[in-house]
């Protein structure tokens, strides 16, 4: 196939050592040859460097970046955007497996369309284990061509995974909010709404599940930080004048998270008196500045509409404060004792 459009595979590490290899050259392996691989170094304390070091002497089309470590994706994003070349960009963590075709049929698909994203089947990757979860296409079907708002109402639910071949100029669009270790999510979401259409691809992304020391495997304070994201999808969707469903299923969301990570601020285990002063601070401060009593009652008419009783309690513990210390008490107990029993 012609290969005139240049993909960039865009791959921030940090003390990634056990996997990298691998994720790597499943990458230099590609069919389709016209790429560049940004590798952002964030520091690391292993030997990962000299492993990025060692690909990109080999290979030129491999580059490698230091920074001051950030700890999440989103600086790596900020940082690496104005570096990007390519046509289209397309991110892998960095112990991810790309199929050898993953990047030649997401273009052969993308030539076929015109499409500003395409996105490949996605493994659910556990290493020796057979028959993981795949999901292909849209309900099993490759052959959907979506807008850009029904994608990102897909997504919403992540009926569609994120992990897609974008326009890069699209992504030269955006900056990556640092408040929150998942930002990319919202920014993915935004994508999509952007695209002139979406469509599937053949190609099998490997989302490897199996690390337990991946960022999406940890639980630490920067997990509290994950309102500030579905506070910007809320905006989002309400600006955009989504269906008041898909508006309202978010703003459920918000408020269930805010209580879950609540009560989990009262048991979790910080590292030091700052640390828990800090997060004390941002739920009292987010309480109080977004979940206000015009966010509560935006959605009242279609919570009554839909006899969501769930939405109508959320309210009241959220808003009383007795409440929610009661409520607070009972789940944390709870809590602490399911976890004795693990």
């Amino acid at each position: 196939m012609i290969q005139d459009l240049l993909v960039t595979i865009f791959v921030p590490v940090y003390n990634g050592e056990k996997y990298l290899t691998e994720t790597l050259n499943s990458i230099k392996n590609q069919t389709y040859k016209n790429i560049e691989v940004l590798l952002v170094d964030d520091s690391s304390l292993d030997g990962s460097r000299t492993i990025l070091i060692d690909f990109a002497n080999k290979d030129k089309r491999f580059k490698v970046f230091e920074k001051k470590n950030g700890g999440m994706a989103p600086t790596a994003w900020n940082f690496i955007i104005p570096k990007i070349k390519g046509d289209f960009i397309f991110y892998s963590s960095q112990d991810d497996i790309f199929s050898i075709n993953l990047i030649e049929k997401m273009i052969a698909r993308q030539l076929e369309t015109d499409a500003d994203t395409v996105i490949p089947d996605m493994e659910y990757y556990f290493e020796n284990r057979q028959n993981n979860k795949k999901i292909i296409g849209l309900n099993n079907n490759r052959l959907f061509v979506l807008s850009g708002m029904q994608a990102c109402v897909e997504s919403l639910h992540w009926n569609i995974h994120g992990f897609a071949l974008f326009k890069s100029n699209l992504v030269k669009e955006e900056f990556f909010p640092e408040d929150a270790f998942d930002s990319d999510d919202f920014i993915t979401r935004k994508l999509f709404l952007k695209s002139n259409k979406v469509v599937f691809s053949e190609g099998v992304f490997y989302y490897r599940q199996n690390n337990p020391s991946a960022i999406t495997k940890t639980f630490t304070i920067k997990n509290f930080y994950t309102l500030n994201t579905i506070c910007r999808l809320y905006d989002l969707l309400k600006t955009k004048n989504f269906a008041e469903k898909y508006i309202f299923e978010i703003q459920l969301l918000l408020l269930e998270t805010y209580l879950q990570l609540f009560v989990t601020s009262k048991i979790f285990k910080f590292e030091n008196k700052i640390e828990k002063n800090e997060i004390i601070l941002f739920l009292s401060d987010f309480r109080q500045k977004k979940l206000s009593i015009s966010f509560c009652f935006s959605n009242f008419s279609y919570a009554i509409k839909s006899f969501s009783v769930k939405y109508l309690l959320l309210i009241i513990i959220c808003k009383v404060p007795i409440l929610l210390d009661i409520v607070t008490i009972i789940k944390s107990k709870k809590m602490l004792s399911f976890y004795k029993k693990v």
